[in-house]
């Protein structure tokens, strides 16, 4: 069966483009994928890409949205003490939803679960939206509502059912049809209803700095590659007004980086921990001064 196929502009449909970086899959398969730049737009995504019926064999059981931990290792207990050090990242999120006065949350591409479990935890309703049924069921015996498979499958499931957000942490990238899924994000949405978009940004200083070495770019499981212009553009062709768009502090994108330019693989655990938390802790200011390779994104229905 061919895996891969060659596919129009995800934004404007047009089909002309150029090579923007070819790069390898350096968390697993070590494949190498094309990215290009649509010359018409200016849209960067990944071309040809694998069939989505077929891109499920690229999330790997250790993939860190999908990962689950069943016995603690003393390393990772280690690791788990130092964390509470710093500051959780899911605090920003929550924070966006607070000053909106979300109370219902629907978190697509909810991974194991981990976001939806600490928002619950602090006292907004949420349901969740995940394709790999593994993840499903942990995040259900969490007593989770979880809806099974693409959102654009599962909308009709759902019903008529509103939210007052709709959040999309690291998954808004893999999506093979974010003008549909958008379309149908409007629907579910409260008159004032909000997105929030937490991907990475491919016009930033690290994904230029790294190349086709950049964590960003997640080959093949990223299917768009987006920048500020381009997630605009997307958001506004589909009735959203962005009211908040700015760096995320995210030390891993640029540990990791580094990982695979000088390993060419992914970093073992115990060294990335070495480099991750002290760089945490010069992130902050790394962030206020070059940005970073992620961008956080509040949008509005207009």
């Amino acid at each position: 069966m061919q895996e891969l196929e060659c596919v129009d502009c995800p934004l404007c449909n047009l089909n002309n483009f150029k090579i923007h970086v070819i790069a390898k899959d350096y968390l697993f398969s070590k494949k190498e994928f094309t990215v290009v730049r649509c010359e018409s737009c200016g849209l960067i995504f990944t071309n040809p890409r694998v069939k989505e019926n077929l891109i499920a064999h690229y999330y790997f059981s250790d993939y860190i949205q999908h990962r689950e931990i069943t016995k603690l290792t003393n390393f990772q207990r280690a690791k788990n003490s130092l964390g509470y050090l710093f500051k959780n990242p899911y605090k920003k999120i929550l924070k966006a939803l607070r000053s909106t006065n979300a109370k219902t949350v629907l978190e697509v591409g909810a991974g194991e679960g981990s976001l939806l479990n600490y928002l619950k935890k602090n006292g907004l309703n949420v349901t969740g939206v995940e394709r790999d049924r593994n993840c499903v069921r942990r995040i259900r015996a969490m007593d989770i509502t979880c809806y099974s498979g693409d959102l654009n499958e599962v909308v009709s499931k759902i019903g008529f059912k509103k939210f007052d957000a709709v959040v999309f942490h690291h998954a808004f990238e893999h999506l093979y049809n974010p003008k549909k899924t958008l379309s149908n994000i409007y629907n579910l949405l409260n008159e004032k209803g909000i997105i929030y978009l937490s991907v990475p940004n491919i016009n930033s200083i690290e994904a230029r700095l790294f190349g086709k070495y950049w964590k960003g770019l997640d080959l093949p499981r990223h299917t768009i590659h987006y920048d500020i212009n381009s997630i605009k553009n997307f958001l506004s062709e589909a009735k959203f007004k962005i009211i908040n768009l700015e760096s995320d502090i995210f030390p891993s994108s640029f540990i990791e980086s580094i990982g695979f330019f000088l390993l060419k693989q992914r970093m073992p655990l115990n060294i990335y921990y070495l480099f991750y938390y002290p760089w945490k802790l010069l992130a902050p200011i790394h962030t206020k001064v070059i940005g970073s390779g992620v961008m956080s994104v509040v949008a509005k229905k207009c």
